[in-house]
């Protein structure tokens, strides 16, 4: 039930209407614009992505903070924490345990966030799901935009070090796009940056790894929970994946590899700035190497 992942197709059409779908629209805080559609009986919001289902990245919202759950008149609300805020259309609610059934536009507040509960139709529901997209994902590859990236990255550092569990930096840069610029036009080029943000998204699909394009043809992922060595386990099968695809478009083809610098927290850094400088030397000692290579 989370918002975010390695890629997502936008929207292109609607297909239904008068289907209502019931969903959360975050309208304030640092996950501006995500969209949860409401699916399952009982679900779980809260800001660990590993625990929560609709996963509220504020570092004001406890792991597990509230709980919905269906009731036959709808969906209600419940806090699960003694002593943890909740309110709902600016009145805080009672203690964890006394569910308050919710109507189309109450507005939920947890921490710095303020959540819309919505059972529109499916022509506004596409609307808000679109809008999410075109908020927080790159046109060109479908991963994060580089801020909101970034956020992700800062929440989820701070989710790992409070728990004592590690989180692992991914830099790849595209070795030979030049080549195929100058060969193919840079309308292959742009293909191909492309092409390869999706096979990195696609291979992110796991709850809290995500990626952006951090330059021209330049990506930046974060693996959350996973050591050095699962980290470079990852990246092989990137660099691997990317050097047996063929990029073809207009019945023109082209080959191209990728290096991949990983470092990880705690060891090589213990802030986003640090983990970052350590992945791009560790992916230029990669480039050095002669490309098409991972290193540490």
């Amino acid at each position: 039930m989370t918002p975010y992942g390695g890629y997502v197709s936008l929207h292109t059409g609607i297909e239904k209407t008068g289907v209502n779908r019931p969903h959360l629209v975050v309208l304030q805080g640092p996950g501006l614009g995500d969209f949860f559609e409401i699916t399952d009986d009982e679900l779980v919001l809260g800001s660990d992505p590993f625990a929560a289902d609709i996963v509220v990245r504020d570092v004001e919202v406890e792991p597990r903070h509230a709980e919905l759950y269906r009731e036959p008149g709808g969906y209600a609300l419940r806090g699960v924490q003694t002593g943890k805020t909740i309110a709902l259309n600016g009145e805080v609610m009672e203690e964890p345990g006394c569910g308050q059934l919710l109507s189309d536009g109450d507005r939920i507040h947890v921490g710095d966030s303020v959540l819309e509960f919505s059972h529109q139709d499916e022509i506004k529901a596409c609307f808000y799901e679109q809008l999410h997209q075109l908020v927080n994902r790159d046109y060109l590859t479908g991963l994060f935009s580089k801020g909101r990236f970034d956020r992700e990255f800062e929440h989820s550092l701070e989710a790992m070090a409070d728990e004592g569990r590690p989180l692992s930096v991914l830099m790849a840069d595209i070795d030979s796009l030049k080549k195929i610029n100058d060969a193919h036009g840079h309308l292959l080029g742009e293909f191909v940056v492309g092409e390869i943000g999706h096979i990195i998204g696609t291979l992110h699909e796991e709850e809290g790894r995500c990626a952006t394009r951090f330059g021209g043809d330049e990506y930046q992922s974060i693996l959350p929970d996973l050591s050095k060595q699962e980290a470079l386990g990852v990246a092989e099968e990137i660099r691997s994946r990317i050097e047996t695809h063929t990029f073809e478009r207009d019945d023109v083809a082209a080959a191209t590899t990728i290096s991949i610098g990983v470092a990880t927290y705690p060891e090589d850094g213990t802030t986003r700035q640090e983990l970052t400088h350590a992945a791009d030397a560790a992916l230029y000692r990669a480039k050095r190497a002669g490309g098409n290579t991972v290193s540490e």
